[in-house]
């Protein structure tokens, strides 16, 4: 299950252009100046992100698999999500 969760995310990476950490962070700082609303959207699923690989690894763990599918899928919806207003704020 894991190489399926790393590809299906790397696809995302794939789709939303991977972008280098430098431009990240610039980005970021511009959408806090111009759209302060937006980032604090984007914090917020960045926790979410965070809360939910904690998770994700407690259930690793614990030998949980359908469980950990469950949650597999959600972070990637969220890492789609977080991606698609990065990019949005990009254009």
């Amino acid at each position: 299950m894991d190489k399926e969760f790393e590809q299906r995310l790397a696809d995302l990476k794939e789709k939303y252009c991977e972008l280098p950490s430098e431009k990240k962070a610039e980005i970021e700082r511009h959408i806090k100046k111009k759209n302060f609303l937006n980032y604090k959207k984007i914090e917020l699923i960045k926790k979410d992100l965070l809360r939910l690989e904690a998770k994700r690894a407690q259930l690793e763990l614990c030998d949980r698999n359908k469980e950990r599918n469950q949650v597999e899928e959600k972070i990637r919806l969220k890492k789609e999500k977080l991606l698609k207003c990065i990019t949005k704020q990009i254009e």
